[in-house]
């Protein structure tokens, strides 16, 4: 009778719906302790993400693996979609933190080296196990979760159109070539992560880079803005 009366019936369509699936922390833990918890609860849920997959990582497994109850869990997190959305959160946050720390060092002359080893930390994923970020990039991303996570793609084309008008590249307008570069890059990273893990591998760097430095007309393999060299 329980399980019947969760479940919505909509008069005009005819259709059985249910409850959207809460995807935001209960709420952020204050003290130390409360955030070793989260931490724990962090950790065993993307191995258990992994090692099971999405489909059978149940919040009570994950309260399992972290040695927790799953009270404990629900204090913080309402489903394990919550806890993938976190945990996507944390990954984009660290991003940031790298684009910044790369492209401050930029100029001219390095930018070729810096965006090569940028693009070589993304498709590692650096600071995140492969499989798990194909997960959460499969989970959040791809679902109504992703309105969780709104505003990288904004806050990522703000650091870049900041470092190239840094770097003192000839470029008209930063934020329109910031825009064109990240949306790109981002497909192809998603792509790759996603669809065709087997094209992760350096030469997809290699490839981005020169795809990035012959639009923007710097590096030893660019031609003229926005073209590479005959081969």
């Amino acid at each position: 009778m329980r399980a019947i009366a969760r479940v919505r019936y909509s008069r005009s369509h005819g259709r059985v719906t249910r409850p959207k699936t809460r995807t935001r922390p209960r709420k952020k833990p204050a003290q130390a302790r409360s955030r070793d918890m989260v931490e724990t609860l962090l950790e065993a849920a993307a191995r258990v993400f992994v090692k099971e997959g999405y489909a059978r990582a149940t919040t009570n497994r994950i309260a399992a693996a972290a040695g927790v109850s799953v009270g404990s869990l629900y204090q913080y997190f309402p489903s394990k979609d919550a806890i993938a959305v976190e945990l996507l959160r944390r990954y984009r946050e660290s991003l940031l933190v790298l684009v910044r720390a790369r492209l401050a060092t930029a100029d001219r002359e390095s930018f070729e080296s810096v965006v090569r080893e940028l693009f070589t930390d993304l498709f590692r994923a650096k600071g995140i196990n492969p499989a798990l970020h194909r997960v959460l990039l499969e989970q959040v991303l791809r679902s109504s979760a992703r309105k969780e996570v709104e505003g990288f793609e904004e806050r990522l084309e703000a650091l870049v159109a900041s470092g190239l008008a840094a770097a003192g590249l000839p470029l008209s307008d930063p934020e329109v070539a910031a825009f064109i570069l990240v949306r790109v890059v981002l497909a192809v990273v998603h792509g790759v992560v996603v669809d065709r893990p087997r094209f992760n591998t350096p030469d997809v760097a290699l490839e981005l880079t020169r795809l990035v430095t012959g639009y923007l007309g710097v590096g030893s393999r660019a031609g003229p803005r926005g073209r590479l060299p005959a081969s």
